[in-house]
């Protein structure tokens, strides 16, 4: 007798713990999630570019460059101030500026042009010795560039998805 009713208070306890324990739960997942969606939705704009690049921010937002590395090429587009459509300009070449151990070299990065074309959003090169220098985490590089006639400069940042090592 004395067995069964201390099942039934164990029983009787252990459910509202439970249940509690259910609610509270998803209470604190969903609440963390909207957090983490806000948090993410502040800042999607500098993940990626339409071009599935890298994003970097030219006078407080009023440009972007976006710059891609695929097979040894880098390219890199000029975008507005949202880093969604792109932007033509005159220049012909942007400057990458790498400065590895205190020593700063500089590379011109040519435009790309369609046939007839005076402007264009793209620009582009496959100089290896410049691929390698802006992939590797020890460099720091700046890109110069001139829009509308006002030079603009952004640092080349390192996104890591991933260690291939």
């Amino acid at each position: 007798m004395k067995i069964g009713k201390l099942l039934l208070l164990v029983c009787a306890f252990v459910v509202p713990i439970s249940l509690a324990g259910c609610t509270s739960e998803k209470t604190d997942t969903a609440g963390h999630e909207e957090g983490h969606d806000h948090d993410h939705e502040g800042h999607s704009h500098e993940e990626s570019g339409p071009h599935g690049g890298h994003l970097i921010e030219l006078g407080e937002e009023a440009y972007h460059l976006e710059w891609a590395h695929d097979d040894g090429t880098l390219t890199f587009y000029v975008l507005d101030g949202a880093a969604k459509e792109e932007v033509k300009i005159p220049a012909e070449n942007l400057q990458i500026n790498v400065t590895v151990e205190g020593e700063t070299k500089s590379w011109d990065v040519p435009a790309v042009r369609a046939e007839g074309e005076d402007t264009t959003a793209k620009f582009e090169t496959k100089d290896e010795s410049l691929f390698a220098l802006v992939n590797d985490d020890e460099t720091k590089a700046t890109v110069d560039v001139e829009i509308e006639g006002k030079p603009y400069q952004g640092a080349i940042e390192h996104h890591h998805h991933g260690h291939s090592h």
